[in-house]
Parts: C-alpha cells; sequence; structure tokens
C-alpha cells in the first residue's frame, strides 16, 4: 500500500470514531431529579412522617427503583392494606410527572382506619381483661397489620402457656372504628377410653376433671393421669388425639389395666409377732368398680390366736367423690418386739409377752374440699384386751382391758406427682381425735390392785404430719420416670386429758424411729423427723440412705420401767441413720432397712415407704 492509501485509510477511520461519539452521545439524556413530593389520601397520618418513611427525598434522582423502594417502605409499616384484604398492596401507589429535568412524585394510600374501639370474643377460661393486657393495638391510632399480627401471636402463646389451645379467628377485622378479635379456643368433642377388659370405663372417666365440652387444657390433662395413675389400676396409660373439626379436639386414653387382685398364703416371722401363719385375699378394684375390699386372716403368733381384718372402700359413694370406709376386725396388735417383765417385786401375772387384742370396727367418710384438699370424718369403736404380765403394781399401770370410742377429724393435702412413689409435691395431714374409754385393771398381786389409769377417762388428740418430695432432675414428664428423691417428714403430735396407754404416741422401730426397738419410747408428746435419699439401682430395685430423729414423752406412764424400757417427762430426741432396699413387688415396696442409733443397730422389714 503506498502512502496515499495509508493517509486515506486513516482520515476514514477518524471519521467513523467521530461519528459514534456523537451518537452516544446524542443517546444519553439526563437524569431527572425530584423537586416535589406530594401525599395523597391521608387522613391521620401526617404528608411528613409518610414522606420520611418512604426514603424519598427532594433533589433526590428519580430512579424506578428508588420509587419501588419507597412503595415497599410504606406497606412495611402495616399502616396501609387493612381495607383492601384481596389486594393489599394497592393501599400504595407512586407516581412521577417528569418535565424535562424535573420530575414531581405523587405517593397515593389508602390508610387503615382509625381504632375507636375493640372489641374481645370468645375468650373462654380467661377474662377478656387478661386477653386486652396483651395487646400493643391501641385505641385512637390507625390500625397497624404488623402490631396486630404481634398481637395474635402473644394471645395464642399466652392460652398455650396457661395448657391451653386457642386461635384467633379469620374474621378478625374493623368496621366503622371497631377493631373484633374473635377468639376459639378449643374444647372437648369427646373421651374415650381404649384398652379396657376388667375395669368399667367409669372408673376411668369420673377421675378426670377435663370433660366432653369443656374447654381442652394440656395441664389439667395432665393431672387427670396423674389421678388414674394413683388408682393404681392400671400399668400405663397412654393419649392420643384427634380433630374432627377446628377447636374440637377428641381425648383417646389407651390404658393398660394391672392385677388388682391378690390371693397369698405364708407364714411369717418377726421380731414382734414370732411365727405366724397368713391368709389374704383382696381386690383394689373389686369388680371392675374401684371398690377395696379384703379379708386377711392370721394365726399362731406369741398370742396363739386367730384374727382376721375386713375392710371395704367404697372411693366413689356419689358423683361427688365421696368416699366411705368400712373395717370390722378382730386383731392381735404386737408391741416392743421382746419380753418385758418387772426386775423385782410381786408381779400380777407370769407371762412376759406383751400383746394387745382389739375388737371392733370403724366407718369414716370422706369428700373433696378442693383440688388438693380432702376433709374426713370418723368414729371407730374398739374393746382392748392386754394379758396379765409379769409386771409389779406399779408398772401393771400400763395393762388396762375395757372399750373406748373415737371420733375423729382429719384433713389431709395432697400435692404429690405420683402417690405410690412421689419424686415431687407434698402430703399433709391434720388430725383430731375426741376419745372415751372405760378402763379396767388387769389382774391382781397378793390381792391388790394395780394402781394406775382407770375408770372412765377422755382424751383429746392433735396430729400433724408434713411430707415433702423433691428431685434434682426436676418433675417427672411422666408417672413412669425414675428420679433421684429426697424426701422429707416431719410428724407431730401431742393430747389433752388421760390417754388410755394403747392410745399413746410410740416411736421407735421400723415405722417411725430406725435403729431402736418397735415402741421404744412412748408419751403423750411426740415428735419424729425423717429424711431420705432415694435413687434407682435397677428397674425394681430402689438404693435408700437414711436419718431419723425422734421421741415420745410424759403423760401418766412416764415412771413404768420394764426390761430397759426406760421413759422420760421430757423432751430427749435419740438418733438414728442407715441404709436399705425397697424391692418393688405387686403388693408394694418390700422394704429391709438398716439402722444404727445410740443403742445399737437394727435389722427392719416391713412393706411400703416409711413416709
Amino acid at each position: 500500500m503506498n502512502r496515499a492509501h495509508r493517509w486515506y485509510l486513516c482520515l476514514l477511520t477518524a471519521l467513523v470514531c467521530a461519528f459514534g461519539l456523537s451518537l452516544s452521545a446524542y443517546g444519553q439524556e439526563p437524569t431527572p431529579k425530584i423537586v416535589s413530593i406530594t401525599v395523597v389520601g391521608n387522613k391521620v397520618l401526617n404528608s411528613e412522617s409518610i414522606i420520611a418513611v418512604s426514603g424519598l427525598k427532594v433533589g433526590d434522582s428519580l430512579t424506578r427503583a428508588a420509587l419501588d423502594q419507597a412503595r415497599q417502605n410504606l406497606l412495611l409499616t402495616g399502616n396501609y392494606g387493612a381495607r383492601r384484604p384481596e389486594n393489599p398492596e394497592d393501599a400504595v401507589r407512586i407516581t412521577a410527572e417528569v418535565q424535562g429535568e424535573e420530575a414531581r412524585v405523587t405517593i397515593e394510600v389508602d390508610e387503615n382506619d382509625l381504632v375507636s374501639g375493640i372489641t374481645i370474643s370468645g375468650t373462654g377460661p380467661l377474662p377478656v381483661s387478661e386477653i386486652r393486657e396483651l395487646l400493643r393495638t391501641r385505641e385512637g391510632v390507625i390500625l397497624n397489620m404488623s402490631v396486630l399480627q404481634g398481637d395474635i401471636d402473644r394471645i395464642q402463646k399466652h392460652y398455650s402457656s396457661k395448657g391451653y389451645q386457642a386461635f384467633v379467628s379469620s374474621d378478625i377485622g374493623i368496621s366503622n372504628g371497631i377493631l373484633t378479635i374473635p377468639i376459639v379456643v378449643a374444647t372437648v368433642n369427646r373421651i374415650r377410653v381404649t384398652g379396657l377388659k376388667k375395669t368399667q370405663e367409669r372408673v376411668v372417666l369420673r377421675e378426670m376433671r377435663l370433660k366432653a365440652n369443656s374447654y381442652f387444657s394440656q395441664r389439667q390433662l395432665e393431672q387427670d393421669i396423674t389421678r388414674i395413675y394413683n388408682t393404681n389400676h392400671f400399668e400405663n396409660v397412654d393419649i392420643s388425639f384427634s380433630f374432627p373439626e377446628p377447636g374440637k379436639v377428641d381425648v383417646i386414653l389407651n390404658v393398660q389395666e394391672k392385677r388388682t387382685g391378690t390371693v397369698a398364703v405364708g407364714v411369717g416371722y418377726s421380731n414382734r409377732r414370732k411365727l405366724v401363719g397368713r391368709a389374704e385375699i383382696g381386690d383394689s378394684n373389686f369388680l371392675g368398680r374401684g371398690l377395696e375390699a379384703g379379708l386377711l386372716w392370721e394365726t399362731g403368733g406369741l398370742a396363739n390366736r386367730n384374727s382376721f381384718e375386713l375392710n371395704f372402700t367404697e372411693p366413689w359413694l356419689d358423683r361427688n367423690n365421696t368416699s366411705i370406709s368400712v373395717s370390722l376386725y378382730d386383731k392381735t396388735v404386737y408391741r416392743f418386739g421382746q419380753s418385758i417383765e418387772s426386775g423385782s417385786g410381786t408381779t400380777v401375772g407370769t407371762s412376759t409377752d406383751y400383746f394387745e387384742t382389739h375388737t371392733g370396727g370403724s366407718v369414716t367418710l370422706g369428700r373433696p374440699l378442693s383440688n388438693n384438699w380432702r376433709g374426713f370424718v370418723g368414729v371407730r369403736h374398739d374393746n382392748v384386751k392386754v394379758p396379765a404380765l409379769s409386771l409389779n403394781l406399779e408398772d401393771a399401770a400400763v395393762l388396762q382391758n375395757g372399750p373406748l370410742t373415737a371420733f375423729s377429724l382429719r384433713a389431709t393435702r395432697n400435692t404429690r406427682d405420683v402417690d405410690i412413689e412421689p419424686a415431687w409435691g407434698g402430703f399433709e395431714i391434720y388430725s383430731m381425735d375426741f376419745g372415751f374409754a372405760d378402763l379396767s385393771p388387769v389382774g391382781t398381786a397378793n390381792g391388790e390392785t394395780p394402781t394406775g389409769v382407770f375408770g372412765n377417762v377422755n382424751y383429746q388428740k392433735l396430729q400433724v404430719d408434713v411430707r415433702r418430695y423433691f428431685s434434682p432432675q426436676g418433675r417427672r414428664k411422666t408417672p413412669k420416670d425414675r428420679r433421684n428423691i429426697f424426701a422429707l417428714r416431719m410428724l407431730l403430735g401431742t393430747s389433752t386429758g388421760t390417754l388410755p396407754f394403747s392410745e399413746q404416741y410410740f416411736v421407735g422401730g421400723a415405722e417411725t424411729l430406725r435403729g431402736y426397738a418397735e415402741d421404744r419410747f412412748w408419751g403423750k408428746n411426740m415428735v419424729l423427723g425423717s429424711m431420705e435419699f432415694r435413687t434407682p439401682l435397677a428397674n425394681a430395685l430402689t438404693g435408700v440412705i437414711f436419718a431419723d430423729f425422734g421421741d415420745a414423752w410424759g403423760g401418766p406412764y412416764e415412771g413404768v420401767r420394764f426390761s430397759g424400757f426406760d421413759q422420760h417427762s421430757n423432751f430427749s430426741p435419740s438418733y438414728g441413720v442407715g441404709l436399705g432396699l425397697r424391692v418393688v413387688t405387686p403388693i408394694g415396696p418390700i422394704r429391709i432397712d438398716q439402722g444404727f442409733g445410740r443403742e445399737g443397730s437394727r435389722t427392719h422389714f416391713s412393706i411400703g415407704h416409711v413416709f
């Protein structure tokens, strides 16, 4: 290519570039600036606050992205859209009129209504005032949908925290300034019990406070399940639900029954009774109606006599849960667990084995006073006899024959999670007895009658028994959960008048002060404290560490002395500590305790927990 051609080509390229630059400059138009912002449609909210929330400012460049963001900012406030439930985004429109480099923006809003009043309906078990306190929506301000949604969430969570199921109906809305908040609290449609073979369905349903057509309460259901377990008729209770329609709940209880009948024949031996033959038949769910019936027969022992006890309890005499318990007996009560005799002097008899025969019966009526409290009134008639023992005239004051009648008033408060093996809660017993007895001496010594408490006497006894249970692992989630348990007990008793010897407070042995002889201390007053730590060792085995302290003192028999049973007139507590095992059996925990006290150590066997 010659020089002329090269020059021509360079000139052509320069012309093309220059033409392209001019075309590019011609396609770019200046971006308009916002020179004014106008708000229309607002009635309560002022224009300045609407503009501020939108994010648009006079002097900013006008872009589609800026307009879209401003619209979104306003919708997010929750002050618009309630009047257009089908298309709430149409409640805010932003347009711009552009003239050259100037843009005039118009924000058109459809405000929510002003709240002039609030009506709350369907609150069910909770008062309207309690729900109103949850609201952040206030009268005299624009209805804010975000705030209202927060109110709805708080209402539903509040019901859930109380154990109820509830939701705010979709009919929520505002009309003529009145905001209506309709609440639907779930109710029980029906309760079904499955798995029953022996037990009648009403035995289960009567334990439930939750009824058809009542408000469904998870807390109440949990308490009802505990009550069903506490009947001791069922091994397991599973719960399931179905929801036939919104706001309705079907509760299904699938139960597994326990063996409640017992038939036992055997021979037993203890320090108190020696060798005893025993036969027992009973059922805690007699005829599948929840009745308790039992017959116990024993023969032999130190007394070498036949004993029987017949017991019957109807826990639901009427629909108010009135109970009646009837007991008839001709039984032998063994005390002291060892032979007793006076050290010297003329005695009224030759036997050294103390026991009491009790012939009579009792009737007790009970009725709920509240959810946890229950009251009882009862009467007992008892004819007590004891053998003539090798005791001198002074010590023979404890030997009394004669009938007695006692009327009792009792109140209990039960907050235990499970009655049989509590891990949380408490149990309290407050009782008062009013008794009358006609006592006569047993035998004479060389024609002389023992001196002591004889003839017509009357007395009053007051007793308070407080028990507490707690677990470091917290409350049970189900009645079958096993826990490490601390159990505490304080038992106090006092009396006025003159007590027959058999009606005194006795402390010592497997049921009270472990590590000491049975009934080691007696008197008209009593103090007993116990603490146990119970820990599961295996499925049916629990280990126990315990500490007891207690005493019984005072009264007309404190001067009696025999076989080391020295009594005293003032409070002088004794202490015992030890280890034990509980073996779970169908008849209850078998208890084995090794106690250590200031008078040595003792092994105790019994059935059931001490408390």
